[in-house]
């Protein structure tokens, strides 16, 4: 929670977007609380990031996002799929112990001690359908993306603003939601409607989940073999793809100081080398945001400070 250094003063915490706040009684010793005065901004709901990754191919990538995520002070739940990107995660959970990673892997025992390498995008989806059903709001996105900063107030206050019960992102090139960033509040109705969908989905694997969040939506005209009935209604609104979630697939306006989100959408002609291009990618941007140099310590985020960064900066390697 705490936002600033010691002895920070209640202008300096407040210049940097955090939150002043009285002391919260004495200690053992009579002394003021140790409870830090300079706090950083919490979600007002309770929110859970899940994401997932599967193959060896990803393993390297995933102790630098939970790094990051600590560093963001993200909650997430990693379904890490697969011996080699579970261990990474289980190897990175412990060693951020207390930062909120958790690790998950439906297919673990194995009965002889080994992880399969099987993996199923599916699994991603029954820990939202849990976390609605507990009255948790979810935050889910794909592993091939990247968040400049916590995006979980923003997504509250946008949700708020449309009357929203689902958030997804885009890209610039098509009118349809893309499953790379999907936020949704819990109600009952969203609990509801995600249980149909996940039912469906699991009975009807051969189509595309994606597809069928824009069918049962009714957020575009695209139809689904054999749509669930009585589904309650629930309101689905695209986030903005032109500066704040964006994506490869369609471009980005560059505007840096709105920047949150960046996904490595699959291009309409997919080279064979663009999952190893993704990787790179991602390992050159986690690199730089976890270099001891990168300060978001007074709650800039990475896009801003990329943004100011000169020529010789580590940072401006990496626009």
């Amino acid at each position: 929670l705490e936002c600033g250094f010691s002895g920070i003063e209640a202008k300096d915490c407040r210049a940097r977007g955090c939150i002043w706040d009285s002391p919260r009684g004495l200690d053992w010793a009579g002394q003021s609380s140790s409870w830090p005065r300079c706090q950083r901004p919490q979600p007002a709901r309770k929110v859970l990031a899940v994401t997932f990754v599967w193959g060896k191919r990803w393993a390297a990538l995933v102790p630098r996002f939970c790094a990051w995520a600590a560093r963001l002070r993200l909650e997430v739940a990693i379904v890490a799929m697969g011996s080699a990107c579970r261990a990474a995660c289980d190897a990175a959970a412990a060693a951020l112990a207390g930062s909120g990673i958790s690790c998950w892997d439906p297919l673990l025992d194995e009965g002889d001690g080994s992880v399969s390498e099987r993996g199923s995008i599916l699994q991603r989806h029954v820990m939202v359908h849990l976390l609605l059903q507990l009255g948790v709001d979810a935050l889910a996105f794909d592993f091939d993306t990247f968040l400049f900063e916590d995006p979980r107030r923003r997504l509250e206050a946008i949700a708020e603003e449309e009357g929203a019960d689902i958030l997804m992102a885009r890209h610039l090139d098509a009118d349809c939601l893309n499953m790379g960033l999907i936020y949704i509040r819990a109600s009952a109705r969203t609990a509801e409607w995600y249980y149909h969908y996940l039912k469906w989905l699991h009975q009807h694997l051969y189509e595309r989940e994606q597809r069928a969040m824009n069918a049962l939506t009714g957020f575009t005209k695209q139809t689904v073999s054999f749509m669930p009935k009585d589904l309650p209604r629930v309101k689905a609104v695209a986030l903005d793809d032109a500066n704040e979630f964006v994506s490869s697939r369609g471009g980005w306006l560059g505007d840096w100081s709105q920047l949150k989100f960046f996904h490595w959408v699959n291009p309409a002609e997919t080279a064979s080398s663009w999952a190893d291009t993704k990787i790179s990618d991602l390992k050159a941007i986690y690199e730089a945001a976890l270099h001891p140099t990168t300060d978001t310590s007074a709650g800039v985020s990475l896009a801003t400070l990329m943004a100011r960064a000169g020529p010789h900066d580590l940072l401006w390697l990496q626009r």
